[in-house]
């Protein structure tokens, strides 16, 4: 077993991609910057080998990834996802969860994949593999789910998404556990509008983001001067849906009429935003797809990657 299986997010002062995957690397990086992030803490991509190791199953699951082509992915995915689901992981795995969600100290996580690919210049994997959200922080739940992350590295799309950048199958896979926040608003802020380069745009909708991410409801969209930070173009959306956090549930429940006509966030906030989120491409260098929320009036970043055309 590797050292340190999961590492508290705020103690990692040398973050890697090869330890933490994308995600966890960019949150270390945000909160080693000074930026506001859910406590958390990540299990590292070692980890993942460590349990096929394990089981007896890093074998044959080598075999499977380096049989997959365009006319079996499905079969080996489901073969290589069946193996991961029902191995068990070793007693040393749920000893760590337990002691960092001890640490954590708090009632509901999101549990969220992290790949050692994913969030790059050269391949995002965005909705590829998969999130857990609102799970209730007990070590067997976080463990479930953790093992349900790993085997999303074999997701049908995720594994197209490789073929097609020639990127390895079998590559590490690193999960990030946060605390679980009930935002009053969520968004995602484009550093570069994708089709005026002096702007920004900043998108916004009421409760958690994922029906915003998923691209299943019509946000604000607030077009933002780089240089100024005038705003330059406001469209309010039809934002008639949000997600809550409900007892052990998500709950997709419908806005009031009188909300769905109003401007989600002020614009003094919308400036806030911007500037932040042109910080934090200042420290990547380049344009940053960034996702953040308002949570008790505070605003909280969740994820910062590169913008990738494809």
């Amino acid at each position: 077993m590797a050292n340190m299986t999961a590492k508290t997010l705020s103690e990692i002062r040398e973050p890697k991609i090869s330890e933490l995957g994308g995600k966890g690397y960019s949150l270390a990086v945000l909160i080693n910057n000074g930026f506001n992030v859910p406590k958390g803490f990540v299990i590292n991509s070692e980890t993942f080998f460590d349990f096929l190791r394990d089981n007896n199953i890093m074998k044959i699951t080598e075999k499977l990834a380096s049989e997959i082509n365009q006319d079996n992915f499905r079969k080996k995915s489901y073969e290589i996802k069946e193996l991961i689901l029902n191995a068990k992981a070793q007693e040393k795995i749920s000893q760590e969860i337990r002691k960092s969600l001890s640490k954590l100290n708090t009632q509901y996580v999101s549990v969220r994949s992290s790949a050692v690919s994913e969030d790059s210049s050269r391949a995002s994997f965005a909705g590829l593999h998969d999130t857990f959200l609102n799970i209730r922080a007990e070590s067997d739940l976080v463990l479930e789910n953790t093992q349900k992350c790993w085997a999303s590295l074999f997701n049908e799309r995720a594994v197209i998404y490789r073929t097609k950048k020639n990127i390895p199958h079998l590559e590490g896979i690193a999960v990030v556990v946060q605390e679980m926040l009930n935002p009053e608003i969520s968004g995602i802020t484009f550093t570069v509008h994708p089709t005026a380069e002096k702007s920004l745009l900043v998108e916004a909708s009421y409760g958690i983001g994922d029906l915003v991410a998923s691209g299943k409801i019509c946000p604000d969209d607030f077009v933002v001067d780089r240089e100024t930070l005038e705003i330059v173009e406001k469209r309010l959306g039809n934002k008639n849906r949000m997600s809550i956090c409900k007892g052990e549930r998500i709950e997709v429940v419908e806005i009031k009429k009188e909300l769905i006509e109003r401007q989600v966030i002020p614009d003094e906030k919308i400036h806030e935003i911007a500037k932040t989120c042109l910080e934090i491409e200042k420290i990547w260098g380049y344009p940053q797809d960034i996702e953040w929320c308002i949570y008790n009036n505070g605003t909280w970043l969740l994820q910062s990657r590169p913008i990738t055309r494809i």
